[in-house]
This record gives C-alpha cells, structure tokens and sequence, in this order.
C-alpha cells in the first residue's frame, strides 16, 4: 500500500508539471513537431507519433536515471562518511536539497534573462529528414535539448530520491505535454502566443517557489523525530 501511494504520488507530481509545461513546449517545441509532420506529409500522423514515442522513452530513461542520483545523494554520505542510520543528513534526504538549489538557480537565469530562451535544435534536423526509425531515435535525443523547463524536471526527479520514482515522475511529465503537443499539432491548433509569454514571465517565479518547497522539506527532515 505504502508503495502504491509513493508511485501515486510520482505520477501526480509529474502530471501536474507536465499540464505548466504545456505554454513552453508548446512554444518552444512546437517548432519541432511541425517540422516533423513537414517533412512527413504523407505520413505525418506516423512520423509524429514515432517522433513522441522516442521522446517519451528518452525522458523516462532520463528519469530513472536523475532518480538513481538522487538516491545515491541520500544514501551516499551515510553509507561512506559517518555510521548509517546515525548521521542527521541521513534522514535529512539530501536530494531535497539538491533540486531546491537548482530551481534557485534555474530562476535566477530566467530571471536575468527576462524568460527563457528557444533551445537550439539545429543539430537535430539530420534526425528529421531520415527515416522513420531516425525519427523515434530524434524524439530520444531531445532529452539533450538546453531547456529550463526540462531541467526543472530533471531536477525534480532527482528530487524523488529514488531511481523508480524518478521515472515514473519524468513518464508521467512526458506523457501529459506529449499528449496535448500531439493533439494541438493534429489539430492544427497551437496555443496563442500570449499565454506563451505569460508563461515565460510566470516560469521564474514558478522555479522559486518549487525551490523554496523543497528546502523547506529539507529543513523538516532534519528536526529529529519525537521519542
């Protein structure tokens, strides 16, 4: 039961930064997937999908991996500096505190530079023009894409402290925006340009405030429990 209500949780944490993302990918990203069904007119429905299919399965393997860290954050100073179990930051889930400082981090440069920047994406175009393998490879490789929302999720994920959690977390995440890109593009309708850049106003603030949570979750690990 405990483990339902963790994987639950994963999953509704990742939904949830997956529906604020939607503005920015959407004007972001979206470049991308037009590209795509450009150059696959006359299967642009097939291109897209396997395009999305390669980028859920990249950011879910991105997932398990920042988890992974994020659990060796956790158990790593216990286990090799002091009696495990003893230590205070054991029980203080370093991970919390390893995400908080990179939202910090994230807002500040969003805040420099008065939102945030398209990724370049000019490398990837080779993937675009090939066939439809190197089109599911293309959607992978968009986990390397500089791009502050991601890195946020990222971060997150290394905030769940463990590898599974974090890719149900970054599953989740993926899932939701692929969801709503793929439906938006199939459409033809793309979110207006205006809620676009209320989001790149709204994204440093959003950054600060997920920052703030998590170290204040840190803070509470280190009060000790009640005897």
């Amino acid at each position: 039961m405990h483990l339902m209500k963790e994987i639950i949780a994963a999953i509704i944490a990742g939904s949830a930064l997956g529906w604020v993302a939607i503005p920015h990918c959407y004007a972001m990203c979206g470049p991308l997937h037009v590209s795509v069904c450009a150059l696959h007119r006359d299967k642009s429905l097939k291109a897209l999908s396997l395009f999305n299919l390669g980028r859920i399965v990249g950011y879910t393997l991105a997932g398990l991996l920042f988890g992974a860290f994020g659990e060796f954050i956790n158990i790593g100073p216990a286990h090799y500096c002091c009696q495990e179990g003893a230590h205070p930051l054991r029980g203080a889930l370093l991970s919390l505190l390893f995400p908080g400082i990179m939202m910090f981090f994230i807002a500040g440069y969003a805040f420099r530079k008065k939102g945030l920047k398209a990724p370049k994406t000019s490398w990837m175009s080779r993937f675009f023009s090939g066939g439809l393998g190197k089109l599911t490879a293309g959607g992978v490789c968009t986990t390397l894409i500089p791009c502050g929302m991601l890195y946020a999720a990222f971060a997150m994920a290394i905030g769940t402290g463990v590898w599974w959690k974090g890719g149900a977390f970054m599953l989740a995440f993926v899932v939701t925006q692929t969801f709503f890109m793929q439906l938006g593009i199939s459409l033809g309708r793309l979110v207006d340009k205006k809620w676009g850049a209320r989001f790149e106003k709204a994204f440093p603030w959003i950054c600060l405030s997920i920052g703030v949570f998590y170290v204040v979750m840190f803070a509470f690990k280190l009060i000790p429990p009640a005897q």
